[in-house]
């Protein structure tokens, strides 16, 4: 995705002004990165016996999208989708035709290397600016195709009709991928798929960010089969619509999630008419009865991607899903980007991360922090004489300006524990500037069994806990290796929404791993 700044210029360069966040323009996807020391790909006939538990829970959570009445571009089948791809092209430029009988679920696999640095392609025009040329109107997909006259005078009439039947219905697959952590933890990955991404309009310069196929997901996270949370991903509005929800702030019907999706761009939000053309008024997309499931590895300790067969093949490809971006609009140099954009990877991505935020209550006093190690970590951590567990609390607070008030607990504070001498400023696109510091916590490592630290609270007046992140130490204090941070969302007891905090009560179930 752009940078602010890169959107702020151009609109500068335009004469326009953008609202903000300045984050509205979609750039290239990219593939959720996986540890550099992960397992290949295997081939497993029955990958895990809770498959079939698995599968279930794919089926019985299976979301709901509302599209906005604005949509112009519909979601489809890859199936509908792939026999209009007529060539490949890698980066350096090198087309090649594609033999029209590798253009199946079962085949695209087939291309060289899985299709891995190629970038699928068609020939017909795809830069509407704001009309898309009539060859190409199969990039509407099906509802759209067939809907085009009816969606407009619906538009022209303002037509909100809030019956489900008036609003129309989108009957399309969607892919769901099961994950299995370990320890009861399940999650869910929804991916939705769209032939065309339609951008944003950027003044003098046109429609930016538009792109063939569109790839979107939603993420729900599962307990001893139980919901607690789903993860959103909104291209704007930052935490008012994107991020990780507890499964009691989330809006349901029949017992599944329902999700606002933001029209062209195709963003998955919790909330609609907050940020990006959303709304509770275009056609409905429930997905009841039309998940296409699969297994993604062979279980939390191995984890190791399932090599698929047959009409899952087609999760095999490891290219881009549509024509590479354009690079000679004058601007390029400049931003980076041009009208037109790369194609997005597909839906087989690396899926062993934690959710985006870890949900926490609130508590007095300290923090309390309980997490244990992957067998990974452990290994490492017996190779090298680790003594000792340190745990960084990220605390924040707006930027304190020179004419407020002192904090009585900050400067004064005796406690060396307690203190800031390390508070670092920064620009953070949602919150603007803000303050961070961390306070430090240490326990004994005690290898597979659950470590809980005591850290003291964030001090300060509009003080919160941010994240935490952990050190592997010697005996003697020196740290070998620091994990990234893991955002923390905190909550009241009993009650329904998020508020920040000073102090957390956290049981991580997540398993820690990360690159030594």
């Amino acid at each position: 995705m752009p940078s602010a700044a890169a959107i702020w210029c151009l609109s500068f360069l335009a004469g326009q002004v953008v609202s903000s966040p300045l984050r509205s323009v979609k750039q290239t996807q990219g593939s959720f990165l996986a540890p550099a020391n992960s397992n290949p790909a295997v081939e497993i006939s029955d990958p895990s016996t809770s498959s079939e538990s698995i599968i279930k829970l794919l089926e019985q959570y299976a979301p709901i999208f509302k599209l906005s009445e604005l949509e112009s571009f519909f979601p489809s089948s890859v199936d509908y989708m792939l026999p209009h791809y007529n060539f490949t092209e890698s980066s350096s430029g090198e087309i090649t035709t594609i033999d029209p009988s590798l253009l199946n679920r079962s085949q695209i696999d087939q291309l060289p290397s899985s299709g891995s640095g190629l970038f699928l392609s068609i020939k017909e025009p795809h830069n509407p600016q704001p009309f898309l040329d009539e060859e190409s109107a199969y990039l509407f997909g099906p509802y759209g195709r067939d809907n085009i006259t009816q969606n407009a005078q619906r538009k022209r009439q303002h037509s909100r009709g809030n019956n489900q039947n008036e609003r129309g219905q989108v009957e399309e697959e969607v892919y769901g991928f099961g994950v299995d952590q370990g320890n009861g933890i399940v999650d869910l990955w929804y991916w939705t798929f769209y032939p065309f991404n339609f951008g944003k309009p950027i003044g003098l310069f046109g429609i930016l960010g538009n792109h063939v196929a569109d790839w979107e997901h939603l993420r729900m996270r599962t307990v001893n089969g139980t919901p607690v949370s789903a993860d959103y991903t909104t291209h704007t509005g930052g935490r008012f619509s994107a991020g990780t929800f507890r499964w009691e702030d989330i809006e349901k019907i029949d017992g599944r999630p329902v999700a606002y999706v933001a029209a062209g761009s195709h963003g998955i939000g919790n909330l609609f008419k907050l940020i990006d053309l959303t709304d509770d008024e275009g056609p409905i997309w429930d997905t009841k009865n039309h998940v296409v499931p699969a297994i993604y590895w062979d279980g939390p300790e191995n984890r190791r991607k399932i090599w698929h067969q047959g009409n899952q093949s087609w999760l095999n490809f490891r290219g881009k899903w549509g024509n590479i971006g354009e690079n000679n609009c004058w601007w390029h140099r400049v931003v980076g980007y041009c009208q037109i954009v790369d194609a997005p990877s597909g839906p087989n991505r690396y899926f062993g991360l934690p959710p985006d935020c870890i949900i926490a209550p609130l508590t007095t006093g300290s923090s309390s922090y309980n997490f244990r190690f992957s067998s990974s970590v452990l290994d490492w951590a017996k190779d090298h004489n680790i003594a000792l567990v340190q745990v960084d609390q990220v605390c924040t607070r707006p930027k304190k300006n020179p004419d407020d008030d002192d904090d009585d607990d900050d400067e004064d504070d005796t406690d060396e524990q307690t203190k800031r001498p390390h508070v670092h400023k920064y620009n953070d696109e949602v919150e603007g500037e803000i303050e961070v510091w961390n306070i430090k916590g240490v326990t004994q490592f005690k290898g597979i069994e659950r470590h809980t630290v005591s850290v003291n609270p964030c001090r300060g007046r509009q003080s919160a806990v941010r994240a935490y992140k952990l050190s592997l130490c010697l005996i003697n204090g020196k740290c070998l290796s620091q994990s990234f941070e893991r955002r923390i969302c905190t909550y009241e007891q009993d009650k329904k929404g998020y508020k920040f905090g000073s102090s957390v009560h956290l049981d991580d179930i997540d398993d820690w791993r990360w690159n030594y």
